[in-house]
């Protein structure tokens, strides 16, 4: 599957884009510990893609993009205890991250369905 065609690589990406509009008027450091984690969200998940479905590493590279970007909403959460709750580009950066972690976990669970417990 090309990632593009992808929603959840679309909305891992999406998170990225987002994190970009906003990350300029965030602290250094937090700025790149979001940014790696934004980045880490995109890679898995087209790793994952490279897999065939109902592979164990591609269950794996999904669960590492859901952990990715689960560190990227934890930023947000960072930011917003740091004063700049009221910035619309964090807003944006949060739902993105929201909508990654969602659609990332629907795929997941797409991918296990067929798997025997």
């Amino acid at each position: 599957m090309q990632p593009d065609r992808c929603a959840a690589y679309v909305a891992s990406r999406g998170a990225l884009a987002a994190l970009e509009r906003a990350a300029p008027s965030w602290p250094d450091e937090l700025a790149d510990h979001a940014h790696a984690a934004a980045f880490a969200a995109v890679t898995a998940t087209a790793d994952a893609l490279g897999h065939p479905q109902d592979s164990a590493v591609r269950r794996r590279c999904l669960r590492d993009a859901i952990v990715a970007a689960i560190r990227l909403a934890a930023a947000c959460d960072v930011a917003r205890a740091l004063g700049l709750a009221r910035d619309p580009a964090l807003d944006a950066v949060q739902r993105a991250a929201s909508r990654a972690i969602s659609t990332l976990a629907m795929l997941l669970h797409a991918n296990t369905a067929g798997v025997d417990e």
